[in-house]
């Protein structure tokens, strides 16, 4: 039994000051970086092909694990964010020549590319922050179907 104010006085101060750091840990160990959690995957960036599945008919045909020939320089496709993309090969003393340029849209769910009066539409079946992934099917004149699943490693 406390008697006298002033033992009053320290008990609440150290409850007070209890209660402060409490509440000062559990912020710390609640709070995350906002920006891992709320940052969405973009396509814009430079990405290296790491392998390519070629299917017939839904049969698995061939898989092509890239190997650059410099792998300093490997060859790459740059999305840019103006809707433009270039595609660069890099030869092993790292000349680069674009092979490819044209438009194109990332609407969430396809990438549309047009190059040459040409307009070819994949299906994105991942993106994260640094794969990507895409199915490019089309069917033949006979109804054959061809299937190439492309994986890809951001570079920047």
């Amino acid at each position: 039994m406390v008697k006298n104010g002033k033992g009053k006085i320290k008990i609440m101060k150290k409850n007070l000051l209890l209660a402060l750091s409490i509440v000062f840990v559990t912020t710390l160990i609640g709070c995350s970086n906002d920006e891992d959690n709320n940052s969405s995957p973009t396509i814009v960036g430079k990405w290296r092909a790491v392998k390519f599945e070629y299917y017939t008919n839904g049969v698995l045909d061939e898989t092509v694990n890239v190997v650059e020939d410099n792998p300093n320089c490997p060859d790459y496709g740059e999305y840019k964010d103006n809707g433009t993309y270039v595609v660069i090969f890099n030869d092993a003393n790292c000349n680069s020549t674009a092979d490819e340029n044209g438009t194109y849209v990332y609407n969430g769910t396809t990438l549309s590319k047009t190059s040459g009066g040409s307009t070819d539409i994949s299906t994105v079946i991942t993106l994260t922050n640094t794969d990507l992934k895409t199915d490019f099917t089309e069917t033949s004149s006979d109804g054959t179907v061809f299937k190439n699943i492309a994986s890809f490693k951001r570079i920047n």
